[in-house]
């Protein structure tokens, strides 16, 4: 019997060191640019280890990610596929992070952001079609000069004026899906989008100049009681903007042929 039960113990023992931990992958984030990354699969399931980190499915088998602030300890990222793979990151802030695109099937980087670069070169030479959407604070205004789409992705022309003798350093721009309309319990839904492009943080608008900037969405299935929010950051200031684009404007965008 002492030699059966000495078997089982070596097989288990043996079972337990053959088995493979799945290593983890280092990921930088930071808050102006979004890293995407490709899986083999459709993803299954994403956990994140920190709400600074934000996360959204661009297609089946493609996830962005973002910082949501600036943060200095390390947090982690699980995904599963439906393959039945785990991917496990270990997530780093950083200004600038080496890698924006990569492909898990392959290991390879991938020009993502070279596509939507060119798409939003083509969108500021296209005529501005919108004027009413707008807000200002402290003589720095911020508008919707038009809203486009290829139909997969949504494209916002944005202008900010600064009519002030105080230049304007952009924080952060905030995108998020909202009821345009609060409901009579004073509940506000929101829903951050996280951009496909967006290239604002640390853009300069000195006084009495304006500046005009493209920002590429992933396509948003918005209801008829639902806007799209904008809220843009000023550094180290106050002279924060806000706007709403209501939902039809967004169904009747100008179609980018």
């Amino acid at each position: 019997m002492r030699v059966i039960v000495t078997i089982l113990f070596l097989a288990v023992f043996l079972a337990v060191r053959g088995q493979s931990s799945i290593p983890s992958r280092s990921l930088q984030v930071t808050v102006n640019k979004t890293t995407n990354l490709i899986f083999p699969a459709a993803i299954a399931s994403v956990d994140r280890g920190s709400e600074r980190i934000l996360v959204q499915k661009s297609t089946t088998n493609i996830l962005r990610v973002k910082a949501d602030s600036i943060f200095r300890d390390t947090t982690n990222l699980t995904v599963i596929t439906s393959d039945g793979k785990l991917y496990s990151f270990l997530v780093n802030y950083t200004a600038a992070p080496d890698t924006l695109n990569l492909d898990l099937s392959t290991g390879a980087l991938a020009n993502i952001d070279t596509a939507w670069e060119a798409l939003a070169e083509k969108v500021l030479q296209m005529p501005s079609h919108l004027y009413g959407v707008r807000y200002s604070s402290g003589n720095v205004r911020l508008s919707v000069a038009g809203i486009y789409t290829t139909g997969e992705v949504i494209a916002c022309k944005l202008r900010i004026e600064n009519a002030s003798t105080l230049s304007y350093v952009v924080s952060r721009l905030i995108f998020t899906v909202v009821q345009h309309h609060i409901s009579k319990r004073g509940v506000v839904q929101e829903s951050e989008i996280v951009p496909l492009l967006e290239r604002s943080m640390g853009m300069l608008i000195r006084e009495k100049q304006s500046s005009v900037l493209v920002v590429i969405l992933p396509k948003a299935a918005l209801g008829t009681d639902q806007a799209l929010q904008i809220l843009l950051k000023e550094k180290d200031g106050d002279r924060h903007l806000f706007l709403r684009i209501p939902h039809r404007y967004i169904i009747n965008a100008i179609l980018i042929r």
